[in-house]
């Protein structure tokens, strides 16, 4: 339509860039040819990108110099220019800021270099002439990504700080608890929820408080150490341990109902918790487990007790998770083991113990050194030991290798079981040697069989524990057995009198067991079984 025939209509009105525009970014562009870089600078600013040019490598260098790199989110460069090219460019801005993103442009002929410019970082390669479009799609892709690569690594530069801070945290909080307190921590992520405390209470009482909040970034972080105030805060008020977390957990179980948290599908936040109150006053603990592996308490002499059930929820999961805390007396002596589940979850895969592990993690740090196996732990682990009591003066410390709880039914999987117990006596004392650990395992496979044969009677809501201990200074292996049952009703001490005596082939396993051990000792009629067996001290010394 020819608009100068009707008067009656004219030109629409061309709308003005408006400067308050917003930038999809700032871009450099470095091409010694000025029609090409008006073309390039054209198409860019046309799609509201803001650019900055340079005629070659040396004036992108000096721009590039007294202009920070983190304000440039793209550079466009040709290839073929002279003395520097765009390769030299791209290499040198990958030293410089590895996260910005780069695109090449190259003419007919050139597209050998195309592999050798994705080599070097370029995200993007384009060819003379330039398509417009392309350059455009090609522009928001990198600009995309080099803000994404910055973003990921400011927050993994904030990850490794919070996961230093953690470390010191956690380390500069033991000795002013008042605690004899041994600490191992590896964290296998830069930044994670599990944590530790022991807070002076006064009056002789502490709390330990061992935390481990669900996955491994700054949430998680962040939130273990939200978890930790609210709990010192909760405290000064004369909260009860157990309201304080009764009232966290109830928190987050209102959080996760939340409509913007469902609609969100993620999995609330939790947190699994072993609380222990103790009282040096009155030689007694208080203990409460929310998801947390069981604390173990021994007492010095080889026995040792799980202070909560196999299994209980963490914070965030149920609103009945907090139970009624359950009370001990405590000995003089006594310890306190603590670990996260990153510790189980290396111990299943070696085949041992969980304890076993925990064990050489202290002795190798002990070393200043790592235990060979911490480069196999897939989880942020920590171990930690609380001297809960002063020992009395004289006493021998047995330190627990293996703690266990077995249901009858297992007398079926012995075989299996038995495999534990030797690898993990065979990684807490390389120095045993295979004999002497074949005898330990001969007299224990008999001793653990009986308890769950006959002590429990083969039933599944049955439990018989075995302890396994290690006392250097005597050189001593101490494993202790228990079960529910009454016993026998037999004297063993008379019964061992008339077996010296006498050909007899009853309880030839007990006869057995008294020879391969220094000690062998029974209570409640044999429902208790002591069992000490004495190791050539020679051997630790050439393994130390």
């Amino acid at each position: 339509m020819d608009l100068k025939r009707h008067p009656g209509l004219s030109r629409p009105a061309i709308p003005e860039a408006s400067a308050a525009r917003q930038m999809k970014g700032k871009i450099l562009v470095v091409d010694d040819d000025s029609i090409s870089r008006t073309l390039l600078t054209t198409f860019l600013e046309r799609r509201d990108f803001q650019v900055v040019v340079a005629e070659g490598v040396d004036q992108a260098i000096a721009l590039l110099e007294t202009d920070p790199l983190e304000g440039i989110d793209c550079v466009v460069t040709d290839y073929q220019m002279p003395e520097k090219d765009g390769l030299w460019l791209l290499e040198w801005l990958h030293g410089k800021d590895p996260h910005l993103a780069t695109i090449m442009v190259t003419a007919q002929g050139e597209k050998h270099l195309v592999t050798a410019t994705l080599r070097q970082g370029a995200c993007d390669c384009l060819d003379k002439p330039i398509d417009p479009r392309a350059l455009d799609t090609a522009a928001l892709k990198a600009v995309a990504l080099t803000r994404h690569r910055r973003c990921q690594a400011r927050a993994q530069s904030d990850i490794e700080s919070v996961g230093k801070f953690q470390q010191e945290m956690v380390s500069s909080a033991l000795p002013s608890s008042g605690l004899d307190i041994t600490l191992c921590y590896r964290p296998m992520h830069e930044a994670g929820g599990d944590h530790f405390i022991a807070l002076p209470l006064g009056d002789e009482r502490f709390l330990i408080l061992a935390t481990d909040v669900s996955g491994h970034d700054l949430r998680s972080a962040y939130f273990s150490a939200y978890f930790q105030g609210f709990v010192r805060g909760m405290l000064d008020t004369q909260t009860p341990i157990q309201s304080i977390l009764e009232r966290f957990n109830q928190r987050l179980l209102e959080e996760t109902a939340k409509p913007e948290a469902a609609a969100s599908g993620k999995q609330g936040t939790s947190v699994a918790v072993a609380a222990v109150l103790v009282d040096r006053n009155t030689l007694s603990l208080e203990s409460i487990n929310c998801g947390f592996p069981a604390p173990v308490y021994s007492d010095g002499a080889g026995r040792v007790l799980g202070l909560s059930a196999l299994w209980s929820s963490p914070l965030g999961w149920f609103p009945d998770t907090v139970e009624l805390p359950s009370s001990m007396a405590i000995d003089p002596g006594s310890t306190l083991y603590l670990w996260t589940d990153g510790l189980e979850d290396v111990a299943a895969q070696l085949g041992v113990a969980p304890m076993a592990c925990a064990f050489d993690f202290f002795r190798a740090q002990a070393k200043g050194a790592s235990p060979a196996w911490i480069q196999d732990a897939g989880d942020d682990i920590l171990v930690t030991k609380v001297a809960l009591t002063p020992p009395v003066e004289g006493q021998r410390e047995f330190v627990p290798i293996v703690v266990a709880w077995y249901p009858g039914s297992d007398y079926e999987r012995i075989d299996t079981i038995q495999e534990t117990w030797f690898r993990s006596l065979r990684l807490a004392l390389p120095f045993l040697t295979v004999d002497r650990t074949y005898d330990i395992m001969l007299c224990l496979r008999e001793v653990v069989i009986n308890a769950l044969k006959h002590g429990c009677r083969g039933q599944q809501d049955q439990m018989a524990s075995l302890m396994i201990s290690w006392e250097p200074h005597s050189s001593l292996v101490r494993v202790i057995v228990s079960d529910p049952g009454p016993g026998h009703s037999f004297d063993w001490r008379q019964h061992k009198q008339r077996a010296e005596n006498e050909l007899i082939d009853e309880h030839r396993g007990l006869m057995l067991i008294d020879a391969m051990t220094q000690r062998f000792e029974t209570r409640s009629n044999g429902a208790w079984v002591e069992m000490d067996f004495e190791i050539d001290p020679t051997l630790k010394e050439m393994a130390s």
